[in-house]
């Protein structure tokens, strides 16, 4: 896969290389994603390689259980999410908190009332 971009967690243990640019990148305001202050990148796993060692990487389920959080075992960086059915869904978001703010320069970011009213808050 040719990326666009590259990405890692803190300590370099977790590597994610990205094919293309999502469209918008979505501010989730739901309890976690706010504890997270990620920055979701919306892709499918045919746009996104995660490479680590073995045990790099730490999953974390929440509430209904139906997506895996991702973490890097030793700097604790949330990385991406993932359904944890594999083949009920082909997305993989990706936390662009990981990149400096110029590799997403001029992409949309949306807020998305998680925490409330499952719409967008900015339109």
């Amino acid at each position: 896969m040719d990326a666009v971009l590259n990405l890692h967690c803190h300590c370099g243990a977790v590597h994610i290389a990205i094919a293309r640019l999502p469209d918008r990148l979505i501010q989730c305001t739901c309890s976690i994603c706010q504890r997270y202050g990620s920055l979701w990148g919306h892709l499918t796993r045919q746009d996104v390689s995660v490479t680590c060692s073995q045990g790099a990487e730490v999953s974390y389920r929440w509430g209904d259980r139906v997506i895996e959080f991702y973490h890097c075992n030793t700097c604790g960086c949330v990385t991406h999410y993932e359904g944890i059915e594999k083949t009920d869904s082909e997305r993989l978001s990706v936390n662009f908190r990981m990149a400096p703010p110029a590799a997403y320069e001029g992409i949309e970011i949306r807020v998305f009332d998680g925490a409330g009213t499952w719409t967008f808050l900015d339109r």
